[in-house]
């Protein structure tokens, strides 16, 4: 908490949290995923690791986690915090160019997506970029799972998506709205 706190006041622009995500955030995330064998996931924004801890607990050894984080000190809490996972790898990575490293890393497409970043407060031209790629690397049956603290990027997804589902968390700080779309 404290190193969340601590980054809250230096990053508030790339963070948009007032509170590290609750378990039952997390909880609520990971029942929107159907954990298989040899699937890849990839996590935008890990922060305190919060989420990825979860993901982490529930996907077999098989699969792969693959997380961005651009904060170095939440980078490298979670590398710490995380290692003895052998199927984790975290990048200092910017979430609108994913797709870049998806290519080094020679995935063509992945499972889920799940997505931390503060949509509300990122540029109107990033959200076009990133969005334009996001259904482009997601298997057929993928998914994107988006947490917000408001609705107001509800009809922008909708305009995504072919299936945007919602649900809320009201234990968390602030209570949050979980989009997944299809």
């Amino acid at each position: 908490m404290k190193l969340f706190v601590k980054e809250v006041v230096n990053s508030i622009k790339h963070i948009g949290a007032i509170a590290p995500s609750s378990r039952y955030l997390a909880n609520n995330i990971i029942k929107h995923i159907n954990f298989e064998d040899n699937q890849v996931i990839m996590e935008f924004g890990s922060g305190n690791g919060a989420i990825t801890k979860q993901i982490l607990k529930q996907m077999p050894s098989s699969s792969r986690l693959i997380s961005l984080e651009i904060n170095d000190p939440f980078l490298k809490h979670c590398q710490d915090k995380f290692k003895v996972y052998n199927n984790f790898e975290i990048y200092n990575h910017s979430a609108i160019e994913f797709d870049s490293l998806l290519k080094q890393l020679e995935i063509e497409k992945v499972d889920y997506l799940i997505s931390s970043l503060p949509l509300a407060i990122l540029p109107k031209a990033d959200l076009d970029v990133l969005f334009k790629k996001i259904p482009q690397y997601l298997i057929n049956d993928g998914s994107f799972v988006q947490y917000q603290y408001s609705l107001n990027k509800y009809k922008f997804l909708k305009s995504v998506f072919d299936n945007v589902t919602l649900g809320f968390t009201p234990i968390n700080l602030p209570p949050a709205f979980i989009y997944k779309c299809t």
